[in-house]
């Protein structure tokens, strides 16, 4: 299994995916989505945020039938109820985050909000 190693002078840190819940926003997007994968891959349970819904349930369900834990919820990050939303969905359904991994970037030349 990969562990993170963090090297803080003469301090070294491991920490381990696994079983942790992740929230990645832009989870749809060509990065992120291969990071939600990577995640799932170590054992995270990710929850799969984009403004694009029906998306969201693509990456979650590939990461599912490679025998991951995701979730899929759609958000606007750039509304704050859309994300207030978000956030409930995902703490009822996941319990407490210990990753977010903010990758919405607002690049796509489509405007959704």
């Amino acid at each position: 299994m990969l562990h993170l190693i963090l090297l803080l002078g003469e301090r070294r840190i491991e920490r381990s995916f696994e079983d942790k819940i992740a929230v990645i926003t832009g989870g749809d997007g060509i990065l992120c989505s291969v990071v939600a994968e990577a995640l799932a891959e170590r054992g995270t349970c990710v929850a799969v945020l984009d403004i694009k819904g029906e998306a969201t349930l693509e990456t979650a369900s590939r990461i599912k039938q490679k025998g991951g834990k995701a979730l899929a919820v759609a958000a606007n990050v750039t509304d704050r109820a859309s994300v207030e939303t978000a956030c409930r969905q995902v703490l009822e359904a996941l319990g407490t985050v210990d990753i977010l991994v903010n990758g919405a970037g607002g690049n796509s030349p489509i405007k959704y909000y």
